[in-house]
Protein backbone atom coordinates (compact mmCIF):
# COMPACT_ATOMS: atom_id res chain seq x y z
CA UNK A 1 0.00 0.00 0.00
CA UNK A 2 1.21 3.50 -0.82
CA UNK A 3 2.30 5.45 2.27
CA UNK A 4 1.53 9.16 2.55
CA UNK A 5 1.84 12.02 5.01
CA UNK A 6 3.55 11.82 8.36
CA UNK A 7 3.43 8.03 8.48
CA UNK A 8 5.68 7.94 5.42
CA UNK A 9 8.17 10.24 7.09
CA UNK A 10 8.20 8.36 10.36
CA UNK A 11 8.59 5.06 8.55
CA UNK A 12 11.93 6.15 7.13
CA UNK A 13 13.15 8.01 10.20
CA UNK A 14 15.13 5.00 11.39
CA UNK A 15 16.77 4.72 7.98
CA UNK A 16 18.01 8.29 8.13
CA UNK A 17 19.15 7.82 11.72
CA UNK A 18 21.68 5.26 10.54
CA UNK A 19 23.82 7.64 8.53
CA UNK A 20 24.50 11.18 7.39
CA UNK A 21 26.25 13.00 4.60
CA UNK A 22 29.66 12.90 6.29
CA UNK A 23 29.15 10.21 8.92
CA UNK A 24 30.25 12.38 11.85
CA UNK A 25 28.14 15.49 12.34
CA UNK A 26 29.02 16.95 15.71
CA UNK A 27 26.54 19.82 15.85
CA UNK A 28 23.38 18.97 17.80
CA UNK A 29 21.55 22.21 16.88
CA UNK A 30 20.29 23.31 13.46
CA UNK A 31 18.98 26.83 12.85
CA UNK A 32 16.46 27.10 10.01
CA UNK A 33 14.65 30.15 8.67
CA UNK A 34 11.36 29.68 6.82
CA UNK A 35 8.47 31.76 5.50
CA UNK A 36 6.36 31.36 8.62
CA UNK A 37 2.63 30.65 8.92
CA UNK A 38 1.23 27.42 7.54
CA UNK A 39 4.47 26.75 5.63
CA UNK A 40 6.33 26.65 8.93
CA UNK A 41 3.68 24.38 10.43
CA UNK A 42 3.94 21.96 7.50
CA UNK A 43 7.75 22.07 7.63
CA UNK A 44 7.68 21.32 11.34
CA UNK A 45 5.41 18.30 10.92
CA UNK A 46 6.95 16.85 7.76
CA UNK A 47 10.63 17.68 8.24
CA UNK A 48 11.77 19.29 11.49
CA UNK A 49 10.22 16.93 14.02
CA UNK A 50 11.01 13.67 12.16
CA UNK A 51 14.55 14.83 11.39
CA UNK A 52 15.09 15.93 14.96
CA UNK A 53 13.91 12.57 16.24
CA UNK A 54 16.02 10.63 13.73
CA UNK A 55 19.22 12.60 14.26
CA UNK A 56 18.94 13.77 17.87
CA UNK A 57 19.25 17.36 16.63
CA UNK A 58 17.42 20.35 18.11
CA UNK A 59 15.80 22.52 15.43
CA UNK A 60 15.70 26.26 16.15
CA UNK A 61 13.27 28.09 13.85
CA UNK A 62 13.19 31.65 12.62
CA UNK A 63 10.93 33.26 10.03
CA UNK A 64 11.34 35.96 7.45
CA UNK A 65 9.50 37.58 4.56
CA UNK A 66 12.46 37.31 2.18
CA UNK A 67 14.03 40.55 3.41
CA UNK A 68 17.29 40.30 1.51
CA UNK A 69 19.03 42.77 3.80
CA UNK A 70 18.83 40.21 6.60
CA UNK A 71 21.09 37.89 4.62
CA UNK A 72 23.53 40.66 3.77
CA UNK A 73 23.75 41.93 7.33
CA UNK A 74 24.67 38.52 8.72
CA UNK A 75 27.45 38.09 6.19
CA UNK A 76 28.81 41.60 6.62
CA UNK A 77 28.79 41.47 10.42
CA UNK A 78 29.85 37.84 10.71
CA UNK A 79 26.88 37.23 13.02
CA UNK A 80 25.53 34.11 11.30
CA UNK A 81 22.12 33.31 12.77
CA UNK A 82 20.92 30.62 10.33
CA UNK A 83 22.24 27.36 8.94
CA UNK A 84 19.46 26.53 6.43
CA UNK A 85 17.59 29.21 4.47
CA UNK A 86 14.23 28.83 2.71
CA UNK A 87 14.54 31.22 -0.22
CA UNK A 88 12.88 32.30 -3.47
CA UNK A 89 14.51 31.87 -6.87
CA UNK A 90 15.22 35.59 -7.28
CA UNK A 91 16.88 35.93 -3.91
CA UNK A 92 18.63 32.58 -4.24
CA UNK A 93 20.19 33.59 -7.56
CA UNK A 94 21.44 36.90 -6.19
CA UNK A 95 22.62 35.39 -2.91
CA UNK A 96 24.48 32.67 -4.80
CA UNK A 97 26.16 35.29 -7.00
CA UNK A 98 27.18 37.37 -3.97
CA UNK A 99 28.30 34.43 -1.85
CA UNK A 100 25.65 34.81 0.83
CA UNK A 101 24.69 31.14 0.50
CA UNK A 102 27.04 28.21 -0.05
CA UNK A 103 27.82 26.56 -3.37
CA UNK A 104 27.38 22.81 -3.02
CA UNK A 105 28.00 19.95 -5.43
CA UNK A 106 24.60 18.42 -4.79
CA UNK A 107 25.31 15.51 -7.14
CA UNK A 108 27.40 14.06 -4.30
CA UNK A 109 24.30 13.78 -2.12
CA UNK A 110 21.25 13.33 -4.39
CA UNK A 111 20.28 12.60 -7.98
CA UNK A 112 19.76 15.94 -9.80
CA UNK A 113 17.76 14.11 -12.49
CA UNK A 114 14.92 13.70 -9.98
CA UNK A 115 14.46 17.49 -10.02
CA UNK A 116 14.89 18.25 -13.73
CA UNK A 117 11.17 18.44 -14.55
CA UNK A 118 10.74 21.18 -11.93
CA UNK A 119 13.65 23.26 -13.18
CA UNK A 120 16.61 21.44 -11.70
CA UNK A 121 18.99 21.81 -8.79
CA UNK A 122 20.99 25.04 -8.51
CA UNK A 123 24.67 25.30 -7.65
CA UNK A 124 23.52 26.84 -4.38
CA UNK A 125 20.15 25.31 -3.54
CA UNK A 126 17.66 22.48 -3.94
CA UNK A 127 14.02 23.16 -4.94
CA UNK A 128 11.73 22.17 -2.08
CA UNK A 129 8.25 23.22 -3.22
CA UNK A 130 6.71 24.21 -6.57
CA UNK A 131 4.50 27.20 -5.97
CA UNK A 132 1.78 28.74 -8.14
CA UNK A 133 0.95 32.40 -7.64
CA UNK A 134 -2.32 33.50 -9.15
CA UNK A 135 -5.66 35.24 -8.90
CA UNK A 136 -7.77 33.97 -5.99
CA UNK A 137 -11.26 34.95 -4.90
CA UNK A 138 -14.15 33.81 -2.71
CA UNK A 139 -16.57 31.91 -4.94
CA UNK A 140 -19.34 32.32 -2.36
CA UNK A 141 -19.09 36.10 -2.76
CA UNK A 142 -18.80 36.38 -6.54
CA UNK A 143 -21.33 33.72 -7.46
CA UNK A 144 -21.99 33.56 -11.21
CA UNK A 145 -19.74 36.50 -12.09
CA UNK A 146 -16.21 35.69 -10.87
CA UNK A 147 -13.06 37.40 -12.14
CA UNK A 148 -11.41 35.44 -14.92
CA UNK A 149 -8.43 37.57 -15.93
CA UNK A 150 -5.90 40.04 -14.57
CA UNK A 151 -7.81 42.68 -16.53
CA UNK A 152 -10.77 41.82 -14.29
CA UNK A 153 -8.49 42.13 -11.26
CA UNK A 154 -7.68 45.67 -12.39
CA UNK A 155 -11.38 46.48 -13.04
CA UNK A 156 -12.39 48.02 -9.71
CA UNK A 157 -15.62 49.41 -11.11
CA UNK A 158 -17.15 46.08 -12.11
CA UNK A 159 -15.65 44.31 -9.09
CA UNK A 160 -15.26 46.92 -6.32
CA UNK A 161 -12.94 46.43 -3.41
CA UNK A 162 -9.28 46.28 -2.44
CA UNK A 163 -6.77 44.11 -4.30
CA UNK A 164 -4.17 42.06 -2.47
CA UNK A 165 -0.73 42.13 -4.06
CA UNK A 166 2.64 40.84 -2.91
CA UNK A 167 5.01 43.63 -1.91
CA UNK A 168 7.93 42.43 -3.98
CA UNK A 169 9.43 43.63 -7.23
CA UNK A 170 8.19 40.47 -8.95
CA UNK A 171 4.68 41.98 -8.79
CA UNK A 172 5.75 43.95 -11.85
CA UNK A 173 5.35 40.68 -13.75
CA UNK A 174 1.68 40.53 -12.77
CA UNK A 175 1.19 44.15 -13.82
CA UNK A 176 2.47 43.30 -17.29
CA UNK A 177 0.10 40.31 -17.47
CA UNK A 178 -2.74 42.69 -16.66
CA UNK A 179 -1.55 44.97 -19.45
CA UNK A 180 -1.85 42.18 -21.99
CA UNK A 181 1.72 40.90 -22.21
CA UNK A 182 1.72 37.13 -22.92
CA UNK A 183 3.43 35.03 -20.24
CA UNK A 184 6.25 33.97 -22.55
CA UNK A 185 7.11 37.61 -23.32
CA UNK A 186 7.06 39.05 -19.81
CA UNK A 187 10.75 38.84 -18.95
CA UNK A 188 11.74 40.20 -22.38
CA UNK A 189 9.38 43.14 -21.89
CA UNK A 190 10.53 43.76 -18.33
CA UNK A 191 14.15 43.70 -19.47
CA UNK A 192 13.73 47.08 -21.17
CA UNK A 193 13.40 50.49 -19.46
CA UNK A 194 10.12 50.99 -21.35
CA UNK A 195 8.82 47.67 -20.03
CA UNK A 196 9.60 48.59 -16.43
CA UNK A 197 7.89 51.95 -16.86
CA UNK A 198 4.92 50.19 -18.43
CA UNK A 199 4.57 47.90 -15.40
CA UNK A 200 4.66 50.81 -12.95
CA UNK A 201 2.17 52.73 -15.08
CA UNK A 202 -0.19 49.76 -14.87
CA UNK A 203 0.16 49.67 -11.09
CA UNK A 204 -0.66 53.39 -11.07
CA UNK A 205 -4.15 52.53 -12.32
CA UNK A 206 -5.10 50.71 -9.10
CA UNK A 207 -2.64 52.23 -6.65
CA UNK A 208 -5.34 53.50 -4.29
CA UNK A 209 -6.97 50.06 -4.25
CA UNK A 210 -3.89 47.96 -3.44
CA UNK A 211 -3.51 46.24 -0.10
CA UNK A 212 0.10 45.11 -0.01
CA UNK A 213 0.89 41.85 1.78
CA UNK A 214 4.31 40.62 2.80
CA UNK A 215 3.77 37.07 4.03
CA UNK A 216 1.80 34.10 2.78
CA UNK A 217 -0.16 33.96 6.03
CA UNK A 218 -1.23 37.57 5.57
CA UNK A 219 -2.30 36.94 1.97
CA UNK A 220 -5.00 34.44 2.90
CA UNK A 221 -5.96 36.30 6.05
CA UNK A 222 -6.94 39.45 4.16
CA UNK A 223 -8.84 37.31 1.66
CA UNK A 224 -10.65 35.31 4.35
CA UNK A 225 -11.68 38.41 6.33
CA UNK A 226 -12.92 40.24 3.23
CA UNK A 227 -10.36 43.03 3.56
CA UNK A 228 -9.69 42.48 -0.13
CA UNK A 229 -12.12 41.43 -2.85
CA UNK A 230 -9.49 39.33 -4.61
CA UNK A 231 -5.77 38.77 -4.31
CA UNK A 232 -2.61 37.38 -5.78
CA UNK A 233 -2.08 34.33 -3.55
CA UNK A 234 -0.02 31.15 -3.61
CA UNK A 235 -2.09 28.09 -4.45
CA UNK A 236 -1.01 26.02 -1.48
CA UNK A 237 -2.25 28.69 0.92
CA UNK A 238 -5.67 28.69 -0.76
CA UNK A 239 -5.95 24.91 -0.89
CA UNK A 240 -4.92 24.66 2.76
CA UNK A 241 -7.48 27.27 3.83
CA UNK A 242 -10.26 25.51 1.92
CA UNK A 243 -9.31 22.24 3.58
CA UNK A 244 -8.88 23.43 7.16
CA UNK A 245 -11.68 26.03 7.31
CA UNK A 246 -14.13 24.62 4.75
CA UNK A 247 -14.00 27.75 2.61
CA UNK A 248 -14.75 28.07 -1.11
CA UNK A 249 -11.86 30.09 -2.47
CA UNK A 250 -11.11 29.49 -6.13
CA UNK A 251 -8.21 30.08 -8.47
CA UNK A 252 -8.59 31.73 -11.87
CA UNK A 253 -5.84 29.70 -13.54
CA UNK A 254 -7.16 30.86 -16.91
CA UNK A 255 -6.08 34.42 -16.03
CA UNK A 256 -2.43 33.43 -16.21
CA UNK A 257 -0.25 32.58 -13.26
CA UNK A 258 3.31 32.49 -11.99
CA UNK A 259 4.97 29.11 -11.51
CA UNK A 260 8.17 28.99 -9.51
CA UNK A 261 10.08 27.14 -6.84
CA UNK A 262 11.09 27.81 -3.29
CA UNK A 263 14.51 26.46 -2.35
CA UNK A 264 16.51 25.33 0.63
CA UNK A 265 20.06 26.65 0.78
CA UNK A 266 23.03 26.49 3.13
CA UNK A 267 23.70 29.83 4.79
CA UNK A 268 27.02 31.35 3.78
CA UNK A 269 29.69 31.04 6.45
CA UNK A 270 27.75 28.73 8.74
CA UNK A 271 30.03 26.50 10.84
CA UNK A 272 27.24 23.90 10.61
CA UNK A 273 27.55 23.34 6.85
CA UNK A 274 27.57 19.54 6.89
CA UNK A 275 24.53 19.34 9.13
CA UNK A 276 22.69 21.84 6.90
CA UNK A 277 23.43 19.74 3.82
CA UNK A 278 22.28 16.63 5.63
CA UNK A 279 18.95 18.25 6.48
CA UNK A 280 18.36 19.50 2.93
CA UNK A 281 19.06 16.05 1.51
CA UNK A 282 16.59 14.58 3.99
CA UNK A 283 13.82 17.14 3.36
CA UNK A 284 14.11 16.91 -0.43
CA UNK A 285 13.97 13.12 -0.57
CA UNK A 286 10.80 11.51 -1.90
CA UNK A 287 8.74 10.58 1.15
CA UNK A 288 9.47 13.58 3.42
CA UNK A 289 8.88 15.89 0.46
CA UNK A 290 5.55 14.19 -0.31
CA UNK A 291 4.58 14.48 3.35
CA UNK A 292 5.15 18.24 3.17
CA UNK A 293 3.16 18.52 -0.07
CA UNK A 294 0.26 16.55 1.39
CA UNK A 295 0.04 19.01 4.27
CA UNK A 296 0.81 22.29 2.49
CA UNK A 297 -0.74 21.43 -0.92
CA UNK A 298 2.22 22.55 -3.03
CA UNK A 299 3.64 20.36 -5.76
CA UNK A 300 6.85 18.44 -4.93
CA UNK A 301 9.85 19.27 -7.18
CA UNK A 302 11.27 15.77 -6.72
CA UNK A 303 9.52 13.58 -9.30
CA UNK A 304 9.96 10.51 -7.10
CA UNK A 305 7.75 12.14 -4.47
CA UNK A 306 4.72 12.02 -6.78
CA UNK A 307 4.31 8.32 -5.97
CA UNK A 308 3.51 9.28 -2.37
CA UNK A 309 1.37 12.38 -2.97
CA UNK A 310 -2.33 12.46 -2.10
CA UNK A 311 -4.29 12.21 -5.40
CA UNK A 312 -6.50 15.11 -4.24
CA UNK A 313 -3.45 17.36 -4.27
CA UNK A 314 -2.83 16.68 -7.96
CA UNK A 315 -6.31 18.04 -8.72
CA UNK A 316 -5.40 21.44 -7.18
CA UNK A 317 -2.42 21.95 -9.49
CA UNK A 318 -2.63 23.79 -12.82
CA UNK A 319 -1.71 20.88 -15.09
CA UNK A 320 -4.58 21.66 -17.51
CA UNK A 321 -3.62 25.34 -17.81
CA UNK A 322 0.13 25.23 -18.41
CA UNK A 323 -0.27 27.31 -21.57
CA UNK A 324 -1.11 30.18 -19.20
CA UNK A 325 1.94 29.68 -16.99
CA UNK A 326 4.68 32.24 -16.57
CA UNK A 327 7.67 30.15 -15.53
CA UNK A 328 10.03 31.87 -13.12
CA UNK A 329 13.21 30.32 -14.45
CA UNK A 330 15.72 30.17 -17.24
CA UNK A 331 18.98 32.03 -17.80
CA UNK A 332 17.36 35.28 -18.97
CA UNK A 333 15.01 35.37 -15.99
CA UNK A 334 17.74 34.65 -13.46
CA UNK A 335 20.17 37.17 -14.93
CA UNK A 336 17.52 39.90 -15.06
CA UNK A 337 16.77 39.58 -11.36
CA UNK A 338 20.43 39.31 -10.40
CA UNK A 339 20.99 42.61 -12.19
CA UNK A 340 17.81 44.40 -11.11
CA UNK A 341 16.36 42.94 -7.91
CA UNK A 342 17.69 45.50 -5.45
CA UNK A 343 17.12 48.47 -7.76
CA UNK A 344 13.53 47.52 -8.52
CA UNK A 345 12.82 46.66 -4.89
CA UNK A 346 13.91 50.17 -3.93
CA UNK A 347 11.91 51.73 -6.76
CA UNK A 348 8.79 49.83 -5.72
CA UNK A 349 9.17 50.96 -2.10
CA UNK A 350 9.61 54.58 -3.20
CA UNK A 351 6.61 54.36 -5.56
CA UNK A 352 4.37 52.82 -2.92
CA UNK A 353 5.28 55.49 -0.38
CA UNK A 354 4.47 58.42 -2.69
Amino acid sequence: MQKTGLNAVLSIASMFALGSVDGALAEDVLRIVNNGGSVAEASRAAWYEPYSAARGVKIIEDSWSQEYARLRTQIETGDIQWDVVEITLNHMSLACEEGFIERVDWSQYLDPADFEAAGGVSDCAVPIMSVVGGLAYDADVFGDNPPKSWADFWDVETWPGKRGLLFRASTLEIALMADGVPPDQIIATLSTPEGIDRAFAKLDEIKDHIHWWKSGAESVQILATGEVAMAYVWNGRVANLNKTENRNFQYAFEAGFVLGNQFLAVMGGTPNRDRAIDFIVYASSAEPLAAFSNIMRYGPPNARALDFVDPELLETLPSKHMDKAYIQGGDAYVQFWIDNLETLTQRLATWAAQ
